[in-house]
């Protein structure tokens, strides 16, 4: 099981720290990331239930256990919250979030509902800051072009709008290539 009993919390200067850390030696070597969003919980109720290190926590222990639930080895590697990049699953092992490319990519779920919370003010805009500082990590140090960033509804056999209409992927890329170059 790659589920993480003790989720971590990251701003996004300590995830990008944490992630130089790692070696991927165990011969999984991911190709991409893919953009989910969480839909439920969306973002009110993420700060309801699961804001700051305590609650969020909790919150991605829940979210790992109904994975474990549904019988997976595994979830999404990362949420991403406005406060914090949370370590949900091993990022050196495969994870479980889309059925196209578990084997391929590392799943990175948005905390909200993207087809109606907007990605561009308020806790939106702060998840969508901590989304691009992790997955722009990520891509720094496996050598990932930004542009093979692929969003779940790519993935057509498992039908979802994720990572919601208000993610436009040219601008979640741009915002890649930015982060990267800085």
């Amino acid at each position: 099981m790659t589920f993480l009993t003790h989720p971590r919390a990251f701003s996004a200067a300590e995830f990008k720290a944490y992630v130089s850390t790692l070696k991927w030696a165990g011969g999984w070597r991911p190709q991409f990331v893919t953009l989910h969003n969480t839909g439920a919980p969306n973002l009110a109720q993420w700060a309801r239930l699961g804001a700051g290190r305590e609650g969020g926590a909790k919150r991605v222990r829940n979210l790992n256990a109904y994975y474990k639930g549904l019988g997976w080895h595994s979830g999404p590697h990362l949420f991403v919250a406005p406060d914090f990049i949370w370590l949900a699953c091993d990022l050196e092992q495969d994870g479980v979030h889309a059925s196209c490319f578990n084997k391929i990519s590392i799943g990175v779920e948005m905390v909200g509902d993207f087809s109606t919370e907007a990605f561009d003010s308020g806790d939106g805009a702060k998840v969508r800051y901590n989304a691009v500082a992790a997955i722009a990590a990520l891509c720094g140090v496996l050598k990932l072009d930004p542009a093979t960033l692929r969003f779940h509804r790519e993935c057509k056999r498992d039908h979802h709008d994720c990572p919601g209409a208000r993610v436009d992927k040219p601008d979640f890329i741009a915002r890649l290539k930015t982060a990267l170059a800085a």
